[in-house]
């Protein structure tokens, strides 16, 4: 797992919030939640490894978390 930068925004107002992801869309995904209303991703950079890492939320969701509300997958199938 890395860690990224998220550069939020808006109205000239800017902050960074520091997420846990595979890859940098998916610390996008992860910074949403940490997002205020009208606020707009700005950039997103790999954050240096320096062993210290702290996170200010969790990370992404993966695509079968997302989809197991909605999928009922074959554990509901009648056996």
């Amino acid at each position: 797992m890395r860690f990224f930068d998220v550069t939020v925004g808006r109205d000239g107002e800017e902050r960074t919030v520091r997420v846990p992801s595979p890859t940098s869309v998916q610390a996008g995904d992860a910074a949403i939640a940490l997002m205020k209303p009208g606020e707009a991703i700005l950039s997103i950079n790999q954050a240096v490894d320096d062993g210290l890492h702290h996170a200010d939320g969790p990370p992404p969701k993966t695509q079968a978390e997302e989809l197991a509300p909605v999928t009922s997958g074959s554990a509901s199938v009648d056996r």
